[in-house]
């Protein structure tokens, strides 16, 4: 090339650089003017220093891990009706439906997820046989496996509930083959604190029980697939199949993590812990328990938190009170927002133990209620159904559509909710 050529390029080039750099500065400049503009002289300096001393933000993980500040005893459960699962016909729907309840409960630290029946006595059509007289559970439990997403919604809801809620290493050792999981490969992971990677280290860690080695004597000891590269061992036995919650005698990683060796796993400290531990010892969430009932009223009768139960109860209704004004710093509601038939308009409690939203289905918690054997006992019905609940709220006074679905419902509650529950964290 010519010497002319070359310094002709040369001088391209030059030009290029000191254009780059003097679009890179004009655009300093004016993020630095607009941060004068809109900021006080202090927090302009600071802004400035930030944006010209920090790197980059990195977006490409994602950065909101839970961490635990302190052990709880304290819970969150919601109650909803199976029966919106049958509210469409297409098994893509229902699938994803039973996702975003199961979305909702990871999100916002759902500890328990009860499904219950809203239509007790009711006998769905395919039970209908003459000259046979079967109570609905005898019906329900002859409903063919492959019929469950349209003759048994509650039950196809809690398995799919069940089986999103598992970390998805131990799956294979936990849930047979189903028809109802045929398409759960195409719903969202819930990536919960429990769902470890390979190279997260925490003192618990969720485990299936597998098979005795072979020449081994299952009575001394079992092994627990619990997502490291080798079974760890408990010395005591537990039938194979069977989830347990594990607790290492260390919160702290062993020297040579995450390359452990056989060896190395086979001499770490554990031992089998409840379910509850991570959570009550560590302030883990640590996903949700789910629970079937045949009734409403087993809802509150069935509760793993007896004798006292929960003791706090939210009943949702578009003729409750606007979910806001029995927040512990709201203001009293008006006479308009209040339900005409109860006088209960006081607040949340400053402090619960075990807090219970419960949803209604397509056609409300009423019906639900009303239909309860144990409830009609008592008298109650669709007007009173309110005095089942401490609170009865409407989640969106004012709503534009004729109709709040149920899935919709559950996150509108929860994240109603979400600064109450927060402030016990």
């Amino acid at each position: 090339m010519a010497k002319g050529s070359k310094e002709k390029t040369s001088k391209k080039r030059k030009v290029r650089a000191d254009d780059e750099q003097e679009n890179t500065e004009a655009d300093i400049y004016s993020a630095d003017a607009i941060i004068d503009a809109v900021s006080t002289p202090k927090t302009a300096r600071s802004l400035k220093r930030s944006r010209h001393d920090e790197p980059e933000l990195d977006t490409s993980k994602p950065s909101a891990v839970f961490k635990p500040k302190k052990g709880r005893d304290w819970t969150l459960s919601i109650a909803l009706p199976g029966s919106f699962i049958a509210n469409t016909k297409v098994i893509d729907q229902k699938y994803e439906l039973a996702a975003r309840i199961a979305r909702a409960a990871a999100v916002f630290c759902v500890d328990e997820v009860v499904i219950f029946d809203d239509a007790p006595t009711t006998i769905p059509p395919h039970g209908r046989r003459k000259g046979k007289s079967q109570t609905k559970a005898e019906i329900l439990s002859q409903v063919r496996p492959d019929a469950e997403p349209w003759e048994n919604p509650d039950q196809f809801l809690y398995h799919l509930l069940s089986f999103l809620e598992c970390p998805g290493h131990l799956r294979h050792h936990l849930f047979e083959e189903h028809p109802n999981l045929k398409g759960v490969g195409k719903l969202p992971t819930l990536d919960m604190p429990h769902h470890m990677r390979s190279d997260e280290w925490s003192q618990y860690r969720e485990g299936a029980t597998l098979e005795p080695a072979p020449g081994t004597n299952s009575a001394d000891s079992t092994l627990v697939e619990c997502g490291l590269p080798y079974p760890v061992t408990l010395p005591y036995s537990i039938p194979p199949g069977t989830r347990v919650t594990l607790k290492f005698a260390s919160s702290e990683p062993p020297p040579s993590w995450p390359n452990l060796s056989e060896y190395e796993i086979d001499n770490l400290e554990v031992e089998a812990t409840a379910p509850s531990a991570p959570r009550e010892e560590a302030g883990y969430y640590w996903g949700y328990n789910v629970r079937k009932v045949d009734n409403f009223s087993a809802v509150y009768t069935d509760s793993p938190f007896l004798p006292d139960g929960y003791d706090c109860t939210i009943g949702t209704s578009e003729r409750g009170v606007a979910l806001s004004s029995i927040m512990p710093d709201a203001h009293t509601a008006t006479t308009r927002q209040k339900h005409a038939a109860t006088e209960k308009t006081g607040k949340l409690p400053d402090e619960f133990k075990h807090l219970l939203l419960v949803i209604g289905g397509v056609t409300g918690l009423e019906p639900a209620v009303a239909s309860d054997p144990e409830l009609q006992k008592m008298g109650m019905t669709k007007e009173t159904a309110h005095e089942a609940f401490d609170h009865w709220v409407n989640l969106v006074p004012g709503q534009g559509s004729r109709t709040i679905r149920t899935e919709e419902a559950v996150w509108l509650a929860l994240m109603g909710t979400r600064d109450y529950v927060y402030a016990r964290m």
